[in-house]
């Protein structure tokens, strides 16, 4: 039997955060996982508000060995032993299913949306395997108690403390907290030992997945004057019902799979594994030149069903991270930076438990937020067969989290206290109203204005700008010009920049 303050299930990055947030706290913890790492994660692709969050969460935490993993070039030279990639921007290439990818001098088949001036701040794809290991170490040193192997049969609640049975390695084992938080991903441990209640996410698809990770795999032609070196990023390959990722480690893997509906999985038959990842290529004459000699480690996952939400995240003494409150799709990346606002937002709460009122508002603020995912996902499933379209939905989010990166850096977190704006009274309903119109197929011309009148006051990188041509760099002009949208002057915005080492 081991007793502690706290509980987590799971350890991942959300988990091993959550452990070592709750011991800086005076808690004491246990870390408890069904399997063993170093293992196979996806989840793996960070953005410049994910990066600024996890700063946050060092520098409140007096956690200093988490700040080489905001950057790039930090990263690089504190923990080269640890696998990573590079990541400028993110690439969108529209294809024509059983063509070549072609394109025309206006980039209309292409979006390049940079992130960072340069590699050394840029951000970072994480090699989940080594990442999630060194953040695991980093947790037991910080006093975590960690069980491995553990398969956690029973949870019930007596008087103030949770009871989680079990077995450990064949011998039963049993823990006990005063709160739990699950950090086991979509459909996981409390899920199941609580019978919660599936809900359906508003506007998402029913859709599939197949991944794996690669070596060999060959380079996507680049463009001459890009923004960036196009694999640099996240890169999105998009067909009419589906879409697929590629990001390249500096360990020599490359990760890469597909999320696709349920009728285009069922026709590549994506269930079958590598057989469907092969059918898919042959779909994408271009593709499958990049990964011609490709070789495949380990073996492929399918998931049989992406989207997922609980109707209940919390409870009188437990808690569920967004990583397994809800899971909406890869596209836009916009997991990493959901987790650790959860992270960021439990630990605030744990000193106070049980608070009815603080946890009912941490499970309003995680629906609200993966619902506008979702809405905007399903949005953009639904305009894939429509790039124009398609591209004007991605600058919502482009505009929302360049915003909000932009003004939590000058220390205005009021003006952007949600995810994606969707708490802001005109733009987090114009978006909602956006994705419907999409989805329902209202007419495409007041979409796209509609598009345009919405992002305009947000829009502090000068995107959605047909003169660019689907080419967006940081363009340190557009933010100054942005300056009264933020409530900052130019003065202020150089002085941010220049504390970030932007400039």
């Amino acid at each position: 039997m081991h007793r502690a303050d706290i509980a987590v299930v799971g350890s991942g990055f959300g988990g091993t955060l959550m452990a070592m947030v709750a011991q800086k706290e005076g808690h004491s913890v246990v870390l408890v996982e069904k399997g063993t790492h170093p293992r196979f994660a996806i989840g793996e692709s960070s953005t410049p508000l994910a990066n600024l969050l996890l700063q946050q969460i060092a520098e409140r935490y007096d956690l200093p060995q988490l700040l080489p993993f905001r950057r790039w070039g930090e990263w690089q030279r504190e923990h080269p032993e640890i696998g990573c990639g590079l990541k400028r921007g993110f690439s969108f290439f529209h294809h024509q299913l059983g063509r070549d990818f072609v394109d025309d001098p206006e980039r209309a088949k292409q979006l390049l949306v940079a992130a960072s001036p340069r590699d050394d701040v840029a951000d970072t794809h994480w090699f989940r395997a080594d990442f999630d290991q060194h953040l695991l170490r980093q947790a037991q040193r910080s006093g975590a108690a960690y069980f491995d192997k553990t398969e956690l049969n029973d949870f019930r609640e007596e008087g103030d403390e949770v009871v989680l049975t079990g077995e450990r390695e064949g011998q039963k084992v049993e823990f006990r907290a005063g709160f739990v938080v699950d950090a086991t991903g979509p459909r996981g441990c409390l899920f199941n030992l609580l019978g919660l209640a599936e809900r359906e996410l508003p506007l998402m698809p029913g859709t599939c997945g197949l991944f794996a990770h690669f070596r060999k795999v060959g380079g996507w032609p680049e463009r001459e004057g890009a923004p960036y070196p196009v694999e640099d990023a996240a890169v999105h390959h998009v067909f009419d019902g589906g879409w697929v990722w590629v990001l390249k480690f500096n360990n020599g893997i490359t990760s890469a799979g597909v999320a696709a509906t349920r009728s285009a999985s069922d026709e590549l038959k994506l269930s079958d594994g590598k057989a469907g990842w092969d059918r898919l290529l042959e779909k994408l004459p271009s593709l499958a030149e990049q990964f011609r000699g490709a070789e495949v480690v380990g073996d492929f996952v399918y998931a049989r069903e992406l989207p997922f939400g609980t109707s209940d995240m919390v409870g009188n003494r437990w808690a569920l991270l967004p990583s397994a409150a809800g899971f909406v799709d890869p596209l836009l990346s916009t997991g990493v930076p959901m987790m650790l606002l959860g992270v960021q937002r439990l630990a605030k709460l744990l000193g106070a438990w049980p608070s009815e009122t603080a946890f009912a508002k941490y499970q309003r603020q995680t629906q609200l937020e993966l619902d506008q995912v979702s809405r905007l996902v399903g949005a953009l499933y639904a305009s894939m067969d429509d790039f124009e379209l398609f591209t004007a939905l991605t600058q919502l989010y482009f505009a929302a989290v360049s915003f909000a990166e932009t003004a939590h850096r000058l220390a205005k977190p009021e003006l952007a206290d949600s995810f994606l704006l969707c708490d802001h009274p005109d733009f987090g309903l114009a978006t909602r109203e956006i994705c419907e119109s999409v989805v329902r197929l209202s007419k495409r011309d007041d979409v796209l204005r509609k598009i345009s009148e919405t992002i305009e006051p947000f829009n502090v990188a000068g995107l959605a700008d047909p003169a660019k041509r689907n080419w967006y760099p940081v363009d340190l002009d557009d933010l100054f010009a942005a300056s009264p949208k933020l409530g900052a002057t130019e003065l202020e915005i150089r002085e941010m920049l220049l504390r970030e080492q932007l400039i």
